[in-house]
Parts: C-alpha cells; sequence; structure tokens
C-alpha cells in the first residue's frame, strides 16, 4: 500500500518529512495549509501535515499519536505585524495560505486587545499588506525573513502562552482513516526521529535556501518550536475550539480521534 501525503513548504516542517521522500511507499505532495485541507476533505491524499484547526472542520480526521508542530511561549515565524499602535488598528491583512493562524489571530486580539477589527485576506507579502491595512497576519517562512525592527510586531504563539498558559498547537500530521493503516503512523513516528536527530543538517540546508543565519535555523528548530504531542497539547487544542466557536467559526464538536493506538501519548 502507497500513501500518498501532503506537507508544508516551511521551514517548521521539515523535521516532520525528513527522509520521506526515499521512503518507497510514500509519494509526497508540497502546498499551503489552507489547500492541504482542501485535498483531505476530497480524499486526494491519505495524510496530511496541516493546519489543527482542520481536524474542527473535517470530523473524519485522526491525529497521528506523539507529533505535532507546536510552540511554547515565543512562536518566531506566527507573528502580526503592525503600524503605528495596535489599539488603533481598524483593518487587519491576512495570510490566505493560513487556517489556524488567522483564527489564532483574531482571538488574541478579540482577548488581549480588546479588539474586532475589519480583517482582509491578502497575499503574503508584508509591505503590500501594511499598505493597506493597519496590520498583517503572517506565518511561515515569510514571517522568519521581515527584518528585525522593521515593523512593530506582536508574536503569537507569545500571546497564546500568556492566555493559556498552554502550548499552542499549530499543526499535526491528520489522517484520513480508511486511506491508511498503522505502517503510516510507524513511517511518520520514525521520520520525525530521524528529523530530530538531524536538525544541525537541515538547519544548514534550509539557511541556503531562506537566505538566513545557520545559528537562527538552528536556534529556532531546536529551541523554539515543539514537535510533540502529549495531553497538555491536546487540552490546548479543546481550548482553542472554544475560543474560535466564540468567534462564530462553524466547527464541529466531535472529540479529537487519535489514529491508532491512543496509548501511545
Amino acid at each position: 500500500m502507497k500513501f500518498r501525503l501532503g506537507t508544508i513548504p516551511y521551514l517548521n516542517g521539515k523535521p516532520l518529512t525528513n527522509g520521506l521522500d526515499f521512503e518507497s511507499k510514500i509519494e509526497l505532495v508540497v502546498d499551503v495549509p489552507s489547500r492541504l485541507a482542501d485535498m483531505l476533505r476530497e480524499h486526494e491524499i491519505a495524510a496530511g501535515l496541516v493546519s489543527s484547526v482542520a481536524c474542527f472542520m473535517n470530523p473524519n480526521l485522526q491525529i497521528v499519536p506523539q507529533i505535532s508542530i507546536s510552540c511554547r511561549g515565543i512562536a518566531e515565524s506566527v507573528k502580526i505585524f503592525y503600524k503605528n499602535k495596535i489599539e488603533k488598528a481598524r483593518k487587519v491583512a491576512l495570510d490566505t495560505s493560513s487556517l489556524t493562524s488567522v483564527l489564532l489571530a483574531k482571538v488574541i486580539l478579540r482577548e488581549r486587545y480588546n479588539l474586532t477589527p475589519q480583517f482582509i485576506p491578502m497575499r503574503p507579502q508584508v509591505d503590500e499588506m501594511l499598505s493597506v491595512c493597519d496590520a498583517a497576519v503572517v506565518i511561515g517562512d515569510t514571517t522568519m525573513k521581515v527584518p528585525p525592527g522593521r515593523w512593530a510586531e506582536i508574536d503569537l504563539g507569545s500571546e497564546w502562552f500568556s492566555l493559556t498558559r498552554l502550548p499552542f498547537v499549530f499543526a499535526v500530521w491528520a489522517v484520513n482513516p480508511e486511506m491508511a493503516s498503522s505502517e503510516l503512523t510507524k513511517i511518520l513516528q520514525r521520520a520525525k526521529r530521524n528529523g530530530l536527530d538531524a536538525l544541525s543538517t537541515i538547519a544548514e540546508s534550509e539557511s541556503r535556501r531562506l537566505g538566513l543565519s545557520y545559528e537562527q535555523c538552528y536556534h529556532y528548530l531546536s529551541e523554539i518550536m515543539d514537535y510533540n504531542l502529549t495531553r497538555e497539547h491536546l487540552e490546548s487544542l479543546e481550548v482553542f475550539r472554544g475560543k474560535i466557536r466564540q468567534l462564530g467559526v462553524n466547527i464541529t464538536s466531535v472529540p479529537i480521534k487519535l489514529f491508532g493506538d491512543a496509548t501511545e501519548l
């Protein structure tokens, strides 16, 4: 059985897909989180490294145990950049490639800054976004490449931790269970172990691709990102579900299901 998987093009996903290109039973496709969620819904892929909120919008999906892309505090790659004072923001541009992070931004602006601005979907070009809007929500490598101090900024991972004292889960391996087997879980968990053992090599390669320093990439992968999925991470997902429901987002109330053996947490 060969598994078709979808993954993201960002630095933070590389440790979870390291070596999958060489797995004979894996076919990888790369796309942005919002598109991968559509591919899962249309059963174009067996599993996807997708925004965690995709599991709230598609009750069929199950989550591979022990793996996530999370942070506990500062995220560095998920931020709101803004002009002037954030308290005066009336129009906020949203990165159209993101699902979870734009909802996180809405939660943080509402609960931490008492703001309910107009949101405008735009492509992730920070200068262009801020030429139209007062603030811009951006994720992934685009965020990492914004020069320090160019714009005032809010780190959304840090804000979530201040609000909840919990890690924030940005992405998970979500599975269409009828298209997968326990073998897929073993392959993905092995890829994670191999990736975490190869952070130095990944940081070196990605620093060349992104035009960032090796030290910045290695620090981000080894000190900022959290690739585990524990009961605390699942608690955080449920807290997040409750908060985005308060925003009026239409999501399922079906409890999160782990794919395969739930005792693996």
